[in-house]
């Protein structure tokens, strides 16, 4: 079996081509801050990687794609959805309550969590307005703490 060559990080790449960073960012036309989180290993949008990865390119003179250079992207995680299913108990009291029931998804964005959910809101019927919440930096239910996203890698 072949071994898959190592990616470069940003950073390793600036060692051995020295780059200014907010140069860069122009050149790449994206922010000084989305480089800097390219470089320290932290997600940044693709398409704004593939901005950076053009503008290292011409900086290096050798062409560069995501299979040499290992950068970070929103598109690797998959975010915290808070599924609600609610109703509310007496339309004609006038001291209707709520009723709630949660679920909580890892998808990609809420169309994705919409389709996670669809098995468990059909068992739901009777709960029949239906909210999606993106809680990408999780919580903490007393001292259990839930993960605001996860690695594509780790499911």
């Amino acid at each position: 079996m072949e071994a898959q060559p190592t990616k470069s990080t940003l950073q390793q790449l600036r060692m051995r081509y020295p780059f200014d960073i907010p140069t860069l960012a122009r050149q790449a036309g994206v922010g000084t801050a989305t480089v800097y989180y390219a470089l320290v290993q932290k997600p940044i949008y693709r398409q704004s990687a593939e901005k950076i990865l053009i503008a290292l390119s011409q900086h290096t003179g050798r062409p560069l794609s995501f299979e040499q250079v290992d950068i970070i992207t929103w598109d690797d995680y998959l975010f915290l959805w808070i599924v609600r299913a609610s109703r509310e108990t007496n339309q004609n009291d006038t001291e209707a309550h709520l009723l709630d029931e949660y679920q909580f998804v890892y998808a990609r964005d809420r169309h994705h969590a919409a389709l996670l959910a669809g098995p468990w809101l059909s068992q739901k019927s009777h709960l029949t307005h239906h909210s999606f919440t993106p809680c990408p930096e999780g919580f903490l239910i007393g001292d259990i703490a839930i993960p605001g996203h996860l690695t594509k890698g780790a499911l």
